[in-house]
């Protein structure tokens, strides 16, 4: 209730920028969907424009154009959401084909009893595809980019 009484004043004075600081942090899924569709209904006339910090990719794979991913102070990228996911390719295999994938390429990687998710750069596929045939491959979401390369390298593109 909080967040939108502050919203409300936000929106209120019409500013053509609203900054937000994690405004869907401690929202359940029902208001934090409300609280994303005033701010899609604000941005609309392309007279106004939203800037947020969030912990909640899910809030960026909805809402974003642009995003900046920063981590321990760190500026790892900036620039269109769409370039960022589309820079990168989730890998799926069974557990013995990880080990076949050219260290080179895999940026991180998680394995599971069944199997294994890894993250290459999707310039990077036709190394995978020359090694390991009958491989699933997915596109990358800015949380699987997050969760398979944090905190190892810098992921500029």
């Amino acid at each position: 209730m909080q967040m939108k009484l502050m919203l409300a004043i936000a929106l209120s004075h019409d500013a053509k920028l609203l900054i937000l600081d994690e405004p869907t942090s401690g929202l359940d899924v029902l208001a934090r969907d409300e609280l994303m569709d005033i701010l899609h209904a604000y941005i609309e006339d392309g007279e106004h424009s939203v800037l947020f910090s969030t912990h909640i990719t899910a809030d960026l794979e909805r809402a974003a154009d642009f995003i900046t991913y920063i981590t321990d102070g760190r500026l790892y990228y900036t620039g269109p959401k769409d370039e960022f996911e589309e820079s990168f390719r989730l890998i799926k295999g069974g557990p013995d084909e990880l080990a076949q994938l050219p260290a080179d390429v895999v940026l991180g990687s998680h394995t599971y009893a069944t199997g294994f998710d890894a993250l290459v750069r999707s310039d990077g596929l036709d190394a995978v595809a020359s090694v390991v045939s009958g491989l699933v491959v997915e596109s990358a979401s800015i949380d699987d980019i997050i969760r398979l390369t944090m905190p190892m390298i810098p992921i500029v593109t």
